[in-house]
């Protein structure tokens, strides 16, 4: 590595931190032009796949995603039911 850039600390890049209403609302609309474009980027992707008959890069995403929290309610639920079943089927051998 280069002498100069060992054993520096980032000092000079401070937080961008709104403190009028005016930086806020300038903020916000970046922020929305940025989404903006995003979307139209992935439009046009999509527009040129289908235009092509080639796979969707960006599939829609139909129904509601699990939360982390039900989702792992769900296992342990199932587990649950696959471990009693396991005892069932061993206290019926053993009989």
């Amino acid at each position: 590595m280069r002498k100069y850039l060992t054993n520096k600390v980032i000092s000079a890049v401070k937080p961008k931190v709104n403190k009028t209403k005016l930086g806020k609302a300038t903020s916000e609309l970046n922020k929305a032009i940025q989404k903006t474009k995003g979307s139209k980027a992935k439009l046009s992707q999509t527009l040129f796949e289908i235009e092509n008959k080639m796979p969707l890069t960006f599939k829609s995403k139909t129904g509601k995603s699990m939360k982390e929290s039900d989702r792992k309610k769900k296992i342990m639920k199932d587990n649950n039911k696959v471990i009693g079943r396991m005892f069932k089927k061993a206290l019926k051998g053993e009989k």
